[in-house]
C-alpha cells in the first residue's frame, strides 16, 4: 500500500531536522564567538525538542525515526561553508524555508484535516519562526548581510551616435562613399559643376609652322561673303 502524502511530508521534515541537528553540532565544535555559539546551542536544543512529538506522530503511522537517514546533499552544502558569516547565512536560509513550508502545509486540506496534526504543524512552525527572528537579530548585530549581492554581468548599453546637421566641408572622397545607412548617394550638383566633373582638355588653335594663325576667319570683316562653294 503506497504511503500517504502526510506520511511522506512528515518523514521528510523529520529527516531534515535530524540532519540540521548534526549540522548545528558540527558548527558548534569550531565556533569561537560566544554570541554565535549561544545561538547554535539554542537551535540544537529547539530541534531536539521538536523531533519528539513529530517522531511520536509518525510512529503511530508505522514510521520509525531510527530508520531515517541523514540528507547527505544537505550536509555537503553545510560543511562547504568555511566561515561564520556563510554558516549563519546557511542557517538563516534553512529556517526561512522551514517557516514558509509550515505555512504552506497549514493551507493544504490534506495536512490540516487532522486537528492533532494541524496543532503539531503550528507548534513546529512557531519554533522555526522564533529561531529565524533570533538569527536575523544576531546577524544584524554582527553586521552580516542576509544575502550576498550578486555582481551585475549585464553588458553596458552603448548609445547610438546622434545625427548632427552641422556644416562640414565636402571632400572629394565623400562622393559615392557609403553613409550611416549604407546608401551610396550621388554627388551633389546643386553647387554647380566641380572641376573633376566639368574639366575637358583644351583644344589648341591651328597655327602655321611660322606661328601664323590660319583660321579661315582671319582677316575677314563683318559682311564679307564666303567664297563660292564654301559651306560656312
Amino acid at each position: 500500500m503506497p504511503e500517504s502524502i502526510v506520511v511522506i511530508r512528515l518523514a521528510r521534515n523529520l529527516r531534515y531536522k535530524l540532519t540540521y541537528i548534526k549540522i548545528f553540532e558540527t558548527y558548534l565544535e569550531s565556533e569561537r564567538q560566544t554570541v554565535v555559539a549561544e545561538l547554535l546551542k539554542s537551535l540544537l536544543q529547539a530541534y531536539q525538542i521538536a523531533i519528539g512529538p513529530l517522531a511520536s506522530y509518525l510512529r503511530r503511522m508505522d514510521v520509525a525515526a531510527q530508520e531515517l537517514e541523514l540528507d547527505e546533499k544537505l550536509l555537503d552544502h553545510a560543511f562547504s561553508r568555511g566561515d561564520t558569516e556563510s554558516q549563519l547565512r546557511f542557517i538563516h536560509d534553512g529556517l526561512s524555508r522551514a517557516a514558509s513550508w509550515y505555512k504552506t502545509q497549514l493551507a493544504d486540506r490534506q495536512m490540516a484535516a487532522d486537528l492533532e496534526l494541524r496543532q503539531l504543524l503550528i507548534d513546529l512552525g512557531e519554533i522555526d519562526a522564533a529561531k529565524l527572528w533570533r538569527t536575523e537579530a544576531i546577524m544584524a548585530a554582527l553586521k552580516i548581510p542576509l544575502t550576498l549581492k550578486e555582481p551585475d554581468y549585464t553588458e553596458p548599453v552603448i548609445p547610438e551616435p546622434q545625427k548632427t546637421t552641422e556644416w562640414r566641408p565636402r571632400l572629394a572622397d565623400d562622393i559615392r562613399r557609403p553613409n550611416w545607412t549604407g546608401d551610396r548617394s550621388a554627388p551633389d550638383r546643386s553647387r554647380g559643376p566641380r572641376r573633376s566633373d566639368s574639366w575637358s582638355p583644351r583644344q589648341p588653335t591651328e597655327r602655321s609652322g611660322a606661328g601664323e594663325d590660319r583660321s579661315p576667319t582671319k582677316g575677314r570683316k563683318p559682311g564679307d561673303k564666303f567664297p563660292k562653294g564654301d559651306s560656312r
